[in-house]
């Protein structure tokens, strides 16, 4: 981007300074001509991809720009274009620059171009066109097909890309001092560390010479950048490539601003119908009308009279408001939900930011709501918007309740840090998270608003503590979140092109396998290698996916001549890229992974047999929960209502998991609810069927697709239930229809019997359910049953009979609780005179100390009543007092403030050397001492004549 202040050499005929009188074309239309234009020109256009990265890629949150979605393209390893299908492509890509490196969230709403979520327009070739052409068609687009006058747009190269810079001059026939040569860290644009780069090449539109600001005046409309040299790390040296790419980025935003004449992005179509929706809700929802309304702060800001852009707190947050709604729908669709990590912690701050200023400005939220209850053109009508607006409102609710409750904290530990200073302490801040949940950037947000900073060391330092001292309470969750990182371990890089055929749909024994690629597992702990990972052409374990854990089994490798067998234990199945399935071997105990090595690749060339058998126990168990899983959304959608949305799941061979969207605990009449609906589905003997589907169809026909996951053109839905009832009438709708990848039972039938083991939050708005089914429920079950007549048995009673025994015990309780409450009245305001009285001599001298006693057996129940007693004689006793009470084993001292004696300190005198313990603050300390202590044995020890 144009940053340097040589921008003011970008000069030209000024002309019409917002752009008025070119063709006003809608966002939309401007879409639709830019891959039409580049559709003909031989391109493939390629539909915007999810925002979450492609293939399991870590280095970014979201998809940040239009070449993302293409980058194994560019670094060559996705099989070229006999594979992909095209050289050449283009996109209109939705993007999201919240968090990471390239965060703009705070800019959003204060700046006329910067947005959450964006779409860029892009053109790629891999290999094949290069320069002359990119800067053709980009001209011709400008120029040509958009009418975007000349004499209003200027260009940047790199200082030492003379080819580029003779290149728009022959194009475009663009004089010199409209073509502006800037360094390396301005137009030079690279992959990372290492890989390809090259020079850009930039277009910018003039805006008007009323803009005295040349940063202001000059906007970057489209950014060409020519691949043609590699980088290795640490290197400055550049590489040739052996074939040189284009990637290209223009924001459709920017060019609908100046297409349609508008200062700003947000006076766009793409914006100005949600503006209008924004501002409705929110006047709707003001709680004053002291300020002035938002509608009248859009209309001022619209008025196209008036060309501004308004830097007041109302604009802002419609602004604010409207661009988060976009990117919090874009986010959910793409299967992003709340979260209090990585991309889920970034979209709960986008949803929480756009809440706060809204409620800065006196906006309340209503049952549903304040973003929940806005109408967003473009997604209210789209498939799921119900299921996504109910977690919208859910975080929201969240989010009102977490400030609720932590309102009086907040307000102290402002209140504490104003009076100090204007620095809210690391320690604050942590406290109210640990304890509220409230993060560090929401305490930032509070804290601006009261004129404070945080102390984030602090905070950080408190953070890391709390982190050492958790670490090893994690074990149990780690159990079943075990991944195999099979794709960073390969040995070789042909392994992203490999494919393996599954085959486990129907075949769990495939008797003549043969090994593609195998590669040895590090151990970082034991040193030598006791795993390894192989590909096989024909697999039948099903890889981990789709919520549901990889297959496990064997695999028998006879040697050709058959001198040679050997069993390998099949661990664990995942993906090792998108058509290669990688199985996690454990070597046999004695077996080196050189010897397996010799087997797989003899030196005779005479490949082995390879049986590949599938542990059909695990494999049966791990289908069985997996449509018991469906049946539970189902039964879910069913029992709360069709808001509930799957926000994650876990099936293995004895359990399930399910996260979903809710805004609260279920009832035990909606767990019961849930679990009978599981279960009569299930009774219904309903089959289970497999289709494959083109998408579209699949989506008009009601099937459930996660939001987010990476679906091809035709799709396969699992149903269940759904058969013709008889000849000639129409099919019964099925009871649950989903789009699915994994292993099912072939009858609901198989399910029988379900239970719910366990239900509650994992987040804001998200709750989480574990289950059984099949065999697995049959065993928790009887396990249940067991224990039931165990706890019989103690009590004396029947099975039948435990709640009611329980129940009659907890009457009796309750009774003997009132009874114990009377008499430990009495005993607090029970006359008494001192049973001895005198010194005490030590660290803590006082001149004379009242002992008062009741001998009575124990002493551990009558803590409650001891200090109410204590302080019933102390006010009997005179100023300047010290008394200690006795009541049993239990021990009190109470001290009044004329004595200048901290009652803690002296107890702890008094008890230590006795055995007992206790503690307290300067008025008042209770502890107790051995029971078999006497009130006059206690006297004769620690008072003194």
């Amino acid at each position: 981007m144009l940053r340097l202040r040589r921008c003011a050499r970008l000069s030209g005929a000024g002309g019409n300074p917002a752009g008025r009188g070119l063709h006003s074309l809608p966002s939309a239309q401007l879409r639709s001509y830019f891959l039409q234009f580049f559709e003909s020109q031989g391109h493939r256009v390629v539909p915007s991809a999810s925002l979450v990265p492609p293939g399991g890629d870590t280095s970014l949150l979201f998809v940040n720009a239009g070449m993302v979605p293409f980058k194994q393209a560019f670094l060559g390893l996705d099989g070229g274009a006999e594979t992909r299908g095209y050289s050449k492509a283009t996109s209109a890509q939705r993007c999201v620059r919240a968090g990471g490196k390239h965060n703009d969230l705070d800019q959003v709403g204060l700046t006329r171009r910067h947005h959450t979520m964006f779409e860029m327009l892009g053109n790629f070739s891999f290999g094949d066109y290069f320069k002359e052409q990119a800067i053709t068609m980009c001209w011709r687009f400008l120029t040509q097909e958009l009418g975007l006058p000349v004499d209003r747009l200027h260009v940047t190269v790199l200082e030492s890309d003379e080819e580029a810079r003779q290149l728009w001059k022959k194009i475009a026939g663009l004089a010199d001092h409209k073509i502006l040569q800037l360094d390396e860290k301005e137009n030079f644009w690279a992959m990372g560390d290492s890989g390809p780069c090259g020079p850009c090449s930039e277009v910018f539109w003039d805006l008007g010479d009323h803009i005295a600001d040349p940063d202001e005046r000059f906007l970057e409309l489209w950014n060409l950048v020519f691949m043609q040299f590699f980088r290795n790390e640490g290197e400055n040296e550049l590489h040739a490539l052996p074939s040189c790419s284009v990637d290209t980025g223009m924001g459709l935003e920017r060019v609908a601003s100046v297409l349609q004449g508008v200062p700003s992005n947000y006076h766009t179509d793409a914006f100005v119908p949600l503006l209008h929706e924004v501002a409705s809700v929110l006047d709707s929802r003001r709680s004053s009308a002291s300020r002035k309304s938002f509608s009248s702060a859009l209309e001022e800001e619209l008025d196209p009279s008036k060309d501004r852009f308004g830097t007041g707190k109302e604009i802002q947050t419609l602004r604010i408001i409207s661009d988060h709604l976009r990117a919090t729908y874009a986010l959910l669709h793409d299967g992003v939900f709340p979260s209090n990590v990585g991309r889920g912690y970034v979209l709960r701050r986008i949803i929480r930011r756009a809440i706060r200023h809204a409620q800065q400005l006196g906006v309340q939220g209503g049952a549903d709501g304040i973003l929940a209850s806005i109408a967003v053109p473009g997604w209210s009508e789209a498939a799921g918007f119900q299921q996504m607006r109910a977690i919208v409102s859910n975080e929201e609710r969240a989010f009102e309740e977490m400030l609720r409750n932590g309102r009086g904290a907040i307000e102290k530990a402002f209140s504490k840090a104003q009076l100090a200073q204007t620095v809210l302490s690391g320690t604050d801040a942590f406290r109210l998270y640990d304890t509220y949940g409230i993060p560090l950037d929401i305490t930032q947000v509070l804290a601006e608003e009261k004129g404070l900073s945080v102390d984030v060391e602090g905070y950080d330092a408190c953070m890391k503590e709390h982190k050492q001292q958790t670490s090893d309470r994690s074990a149990f969750a780690g159990h079943h979140t075990q991944r195999s990182q099979v794709t960073e371990q390969s040995s070789t890089a042909t392994t992203a092109t490999l494919k393996s055929e599954f085959v486990g749909y129907d075949q769990l024994d495939v008797p003549d396998s043969r090994v593609l690629d195998s590669w040895s597992l590090p151990n970082k702990k034991k040193g030598a290698s006791d795993e390894f990972s192989v590909i096989l052409d024909r697999c039948p374990f099903y890889p981990e996916g789709g919520g549901q854990v990889g297959d496990r089994g064997h695999l028998l490798i006879v040697s050709a001549d058959g001198s040679q067998r050997t069993v390998i234990p099949v661990e664990n199945t995942t993906k090792s890229n998108d058509d290669a399935i990688a199985l996690k071997c454990s070597l046999p105990k004695g077996v080196t992974y050189a010897e397996v090595s010799a087997l797989l690749y003899p030196a005779d060339g005479q490949e082995p047999t390879v049986q590949a058998v599938v542990d059909r126990k695990f494999h049966a168990g791990c289908a069985v929960h997996h449509t018991a899983t469906h049946l539970l959304q189902r039964a879910l959608k069913a029992e709360l209502g069709e808001h509930v949305t799957q926000a994650g799941s876990q099936v293995t061979n004895d359990r399930l998991r399910f996260d979903f969207a809710h805004f609260g605990a279920l009832s035990t009449d909606e767990m019961a609810g849930v679990e009978a609906r599981v279960n009569e589905f299930a009774s219904a003997e309903l089959d289970v069927t497999t289709v494959q589907l083109p998408r579209e169809e699949a989506e008009r026909s009601g099937a459930i697709c996660n939001f987010g996951d990476k679906y091809g053109d035709v799709v396969r839905v699992v149903q269940v239930g759904g058969s013709n009832t008889a000849e000639g009438e129409p099919a019964d709708a099925p009871v649950s229809s989903e789009f699915c990848g994994g292993t099912h039972v072939n009858n609901a039938r198989e399910v029988l019997p379900f239970a719910l083991v366990s239900e509650g939050s994992v987040a804001a708005g998200t709750r989480r359910i574990e289950a059984v089914a099949g065999q697995a429920g049959a065993r928790y079950l009887q396990a249940k049953a067991q224990t039931l007549s165990d706890v019989a048995d103690q009590l004396s009673t029947t099975p039948a009979k435990v709640v009611e025994r329980v129940t009659k015990m907890q009457k009796q309780m309750k009774q003997l609780e009132s009874r114990a409450q009377a008499l430990g009245d009495v005993l607090a305001t029970l006359p008494s005179t001192p049973l001895a009285s005198g010194r005490i001599d030590g660290a803590i001298s006082v001149p004379l100390v009242e002992l008062h006693a009741l001998d009575l057996p124990g002493g551990g129940e009558f803590s409650k009543v001891l200090k109410r007693r204590a302080e019933f004689l102390a006010e009997q006793s005179a100023p300047g007092s010290v008394l200690v009470v006795l009541l049993g084993s239990q021990v009190a001292c109470i001290a009044n403030p004329e004595a200048k004696v901290h009652a803690g300190k002296l107890l702890q005198q008094m008890v230590k050397p006795l055995g007992g313990r206790g503690g307290g603050n300067a008025s008042f300390a209770q502890g107790s001492v051995p029971a078999e202590l006497t009130p006059q044995e206690f006297a004769r020890r620690v008072l003194c004549e």
